[in-house]
């Protein structure tokens, strides 16, 4: 008759013996191991018996011959990498809980976003605060190409921005469409001109289109600016720079349509072509290796309602 076998539950001192048993098999024999360990040879060759007795089965043969794994040692050591692998799994998954939980979370935007509906930024951090209440939630503006190198130099862990570059440790996810018309003043004295001119080029003539360009140019942008004539008179790199000179009547400029509704339509007058709206795509931008996963997980479920 067969024993029966009691069961066999994992010490913290049998933790410490697999350990160094693993060392043993990694350096290829004890000596290597105990200076590796920086622990005399006596000591992990008295630790490696005491895990074969423990276990109740011979791991290794050591001799002149050198160090080999027996049939049921090899058994054991790749139930052991997997135990440790599943530990070190087990411990990132507490440590990114506990950042998520009571740390803090670093939401990276460009300017005048918040106002689009389409995004959700608002809903998505009441939802956030709801899910974490304890967890302290901070929202920055940055220029759109800063957004991706904030991400990477993890200063911010989620960025929403319209321009990505595609960094190579950088995840990107399709976020809202922003729809992007060409507005002027209404008491710009080259508004009926302007109007006339934009039709003009539509048949392929016409005079030059007064232009406040920006920084912040798209491939939509690109699209639009290589179809028609214009003439810059103004650049400026935030909405509420080109909204000045727009509003001060020096030329025409595309705004987000979201944003010209905050502000007043009877101050700026659309002025249709066949090119707009222009839709522009936004996006998630966060790292593949992001510490606080499940936070960002939460956020882009709760920006997508």
């Amino acid at each position: 008759m067969r024993p029966i076998l009691a069961s066999f539950a994992l010490s913290n001192y049998d933790l410490r013996q697999l350990r160094i048993f693993l060392k043993v098999v990694e350096c290829g024999g004890v000596s290597a191991a105990a200076y590796r360990l920086g622990l005399s040879l006596s000591t992990v060759s008295r630790d490696l018996s005491a895990l074969e007795k423990r276990l109740g089965i011979h791991l290794c043969r050591r001799g002149r011959s050198g160090f080999t794994l027996t049939p049921q040692g090899e058994d054991v050591h790749r139930a052991a990498v997997r135990l440790f692998s599943e530990l070190q799994s087990f411990e990132q998954t507490i440590q990114t809980t506990r950042q998520t939980l009571g740390g803090g979370f670093n939401l990276g935007i460009i300017d005048n976003v918040v106002t689009n509906p389409e995004a959700r930024i608002v809903a998505a951090i009441r939802e956030m605060h709801r899910l974490f209440p304890d967890m302290l939630i901070n929202v920055s503006v940055h220029a759109a190409p800063m957004i991706e190198v904030q991400v990477r130099e993890r200063r911010i862990d989620i960025g929403v921005t319209a321009q990505p570059e595609r960094l190579a440790p950088l995840e990107y996810a399709p976020a809202f469409v922003e729809e992007h018309r060409l507005y002027m003043s209404a008491r710009s004295p080259h508004l009926q001109a302007t109007r006339r001119a934009v039709c003009q080029q539509a048949d392929g003539d016409g005079a030059g289109i007064p232009y406040i360009s920006r920084d912040f140019r798209t491939d939509s942008f690109h699209d639009f600016e290589w179809r028609y004539k214009l003439d810059v008179v103004a650049r400026a790199s935030t909405l509420e720079s080109i909204l000045a000179a727009a509003l001060a009547g020096i030329g025409c400029a595309l705004l987000p349509a979201h944003f010209v509704r905050t502000v007043g339509e009877s101050d700026l007058v659309e002025i249709a072509t066949p090119c707009t709206p222009l839709p522009v795509q936004f996006f998630y931008v966060f790292r593949r290796d992001a510490a606080n996963r499940r936070a960002i997980d939460a956020l882009l479920n709760a920006f997508r309602g």
